[in-house]
């Protein structure tokens, strides 16, 4: 059972449709509590599931890079880390 979900805005869904991964600038908000490599929903502004997959950050810190340009992630998280929210190969459309 997913762990929780992000909300994404019109561009992020696009890239998704797209064959690209979901990056910190898309997401809007966040809902639940997970961890790194969680099962997660991702959901358009109208609320409607478009993808599930396994997120690379946990949800405090995807709730600090969300909206942010992935180049600001080690800024914000004070370590690198990987640029995308969940990675192309661990994303689903649905």
């Amino acid at each position: 059972a997913p762990k929780g979900e992000v909300i994404i805005d019109q561009g992020a869904l696009d890239a998704i449709r797209n064959g690209k991964s979901l990056l910190p600038a898309g997401v809007k908000r966040i809902n639940g509590n997970f961890e790194k490599g969680d099962h997660i929903l991702v959901k358009d502004q109208n609320n409607v599931e478009c993808a599930r997959g396994l997120t690379s950050f946990s949800s405090s810190e995807v709730g600090k890079i969300k909206g942010s340009h992935s180049s600001k992630i080690k800024n914000i998280l004070g370590y690198s880390s990987r640029e995308e929210i969940i990675h192309k190969d661990d994303l689903v459309k649905v």
